[in-house]
């Protein structure tokens, strides 16, 4: 026919080439795309010296709706540990998946502006952070608030460690209103010292919104590391500041439970609005929010443990006990409450797992507890250990070890003494000895 070519065998085996290249490339972008997709978004949010009794759905009185219903649509757990009672060590056990013992020494306390040994102490750049591995996978990574793993040098800031973007401060506390620690101003965007007015708390919660928000259709890890309800460290102190609607509460106090509560709510409903964004961007179903405290409250400014025995800065419960609650919409059953013995070690290689990426080549301290989340099942029985300064503890489901900083030593039937009353170290001697033993194994380590 006029104006019809007809396809000889070759055109016609180059064509099927092309298709074939063509369907191939489209079917490896559709499969990558889909692999990006179904990897959740991860939203962990870290208060600060929050403790167990500071969130309603463990008992306060402080009323936390916002952070219950984490749980409430997810999972809550009663035994959940930090790896030590105070700031530093704590995040870089959580950030790194490794005990704070297999870092500089002086991580293994909190790190201190106004201590001249503190002033040129970072994190080693061979650390390998949880940020660093979502960021090779592809995910756009942040994180908002807290660092305080080395101050006084950003290039030693959360840029250098994995994040994207860095919005918040680098020692362990600021004034809320001022964003200074002290004299100092310390509130940074990326590399880079800003102004900004301001509730921290506010400004935090605000950032995180606008990040999700630009980012809503690209994977994303994001870090919310608040610094409430920690004290601020003010020019005239370290005192609690109110946040602005607490109109009826003096704007400073050193030891006043009403301005910790005040600063908790306003923590929580900041965690409302974060939460109700993912829903109006329908993000929900493909976001694991996890919420937890870095350590234990301080009594003397406000914060409670109780029941639990002893506070920030020690290793009875009150320490290192830690409200954790989490949820991922679809995939985790709600309303689930574990008493399972985990630890925050357990969440790099779980998130690790979960966006199907490898593990690093070094020792990892914790382990993957995805089995937890999704199914409900049971964890083999272990050790943990926890050592600052002087006092030691080595715990497991059934028992808890302890030598406090005076060499006292005690053992406690955490099955049916949670609370630490009653030491029974007397009648099991070789319990006890069993503890010393792993610990002893445990420390070689180091």
């Amino acid at each position: 026919m006029i104006g019809k070519k007809n396809c000889g065998r070759r055109e016609f085996l180059q064509l099927c080439f092309i298709i074939g290249i063509m369907t191939s490339f489209i079917s490896s972008a559709v499969c990558s795309f889909h692999k990006i997709q179904k990897r959740p978004n991860v939203l962990l949010i870290l208060s600060d010296d929050q403790g167990i009794n500071d969130v309603s759905a463990y008992g306060s009185e402080i009323l936390t709706p916002h952070i219950d219903a984490i749980g409430e649509n997810g999972i809550r757990f009663t035994n959940f540990y930090v790896t030590a009672p105070v700031c530093t060590p704590s995040r870089f056990g959580l950030l790194t998946g490794r005990y704070q013992y297999r870092a500089a020494e002086a991580f293994q306390d909190a790190l201190l502006p106004k201590n001249p040994d503190h002033t040129n102490i970072y994190l080693g750049k061979d650390e390998i952070t949880i940020a660093d591995i979502f960021k090779k996978e592809g995910y756009r990574t942040a994180l908002i608030g807290k660092w305080h793993l080395g101050h006084g040098n950003v290039e030693f800031g959360p840029n250098s460690y994995g994040f994207d973007y860095f919005y918040g401060f680098l020692p362990g506390c600021i004034d809320y209103y001022k964003h200074s620690y002290g004299m100092n101003p310390a509130l940074y965007r990326n590399k880079t010292l800003i102004e900004q007015e301001g509730y921290s708390t506010n400004l935090f919660t605000n950032e995180t919104i606008h990040f999700i928000e630009k980012n809503k259709n690209s994977p994303f890890f994001l870090f919310l590391s608040y610094n409430a309800p920690h004290y601020g460290r003010c020019p005239d102190g370290n005192l609690l500041q109110s946040p602005p609607e607490a109109k009826n509460l003096p704007e400073k106090a050193v030891n006043d439970r009403a301005v910790y509560a005040a600063i908790v709510q306003n923590l929580d409903k900041g965690i409302g609005r974060i939460i109700r964004t993912l829903g109006e961007l329908q993000l929900e179903e493909n976001t694991l929010v996890i919420f937890l405290s870095d350590n234990g409250g301080t009594y003397n400014y406000g914060g409670s443990n109780g029941p639990y025995r002893g506070q920030k800065g020690t290793l009875w419960e009150g320490g290192i006990r830690v409200p954790c609650l989490m949820k991922w919409k679809g995939h985790i059953k709600e309303g689930l409450v574990s008493d399972q013995v985990l630890i925050s070690l357990d969440l790099f290689p779980t998130l690790i797992s979960l966006i199907e990426a490898s593990l690093p080549n070094r020792t990892l301290d914790g382990i993957n507890i995805s089995d937890v989340l999704i199914q409900n099942r049971c964890i083999p029985d272990r050790y943990l250990f926890f050592k600052f300064k002087n006092q030691i503890v080595v715990r497991n489901k059934q028992w808890k070890y302890l030598k406090d900083n005076n060499d006292q030593e005690y053992l406690f039937n955490m099955i049916n003494d949670v609370y630490e009353q009653n030491n029974v170290i007397s009648e099991n001697q070789i319990q006890v000895q069993l503890m010393r033993t792993e610990c002893e194994n445990f420390i070689k380590n180091f």
